[in-house]
């Protein structure tokens, strides 16, 4: 297998050591609202000055189970919205949870941590990492 690819790491990191992953969205110095990912300027006042902050746990908004995704990536697939209330923002991003127990493990509400995982697999044996959501632990 070739070595793997980060998706987005302009707006998703893993620090090395025993740091755990996080989102990086962007707060807006001019009106205070909070945005992921980056836009080139804030949409609520215009300004394009923004300072990152980290978003390491959410609650889960809602999710959906696809049976048939797009090429590359493994069935079931499950994605899901969470919502980062103290930031006011809602990102969307696959769930990793054991297999057939989508409905014991999965609460509306609950609380989602951040996590890095494969995404797809592109031809070739290569696999995409990117952020993925589970149960908070």
């Amino acid at each position: 297998m070739e070595e793997q690819v980060i998706y987005h790491p302009d707006f998703f990191a893993i620090p090395e050591g025993e740091g755990k992953p996080y989102l990086i969205a962007f707060h807006c110095a001019g009106c205070g609202k909070t945005w992921f990912p980056i836009l080139p300027y804030c949409p609520s006042c215009w300004s394009n000055q923004f300072e990152k902050i980290a978003l390491h746990t959410g609650k889960l908004y809602t999710y959906t189970v696809q049976n048939t995704p797009q090429a590359g990536v493994k069935a079931p697939l499950l994605f899901g919205f969470v919502d980062f209330p103290e930031e006011g923002v809602r990102v969307g991003a696959q769930i990793e949870v054991e297999a057939g127990k989508v409905k014991e493990q999965l609460k509306i509400g609950m609380e989602m941590q951040v996590i890095a995982g494969p995404i797809r697999e592109e031809k070739g044996g290569k696999q995409v990492i990117s952020y993925k959501f589970m149960p908070a632990v």
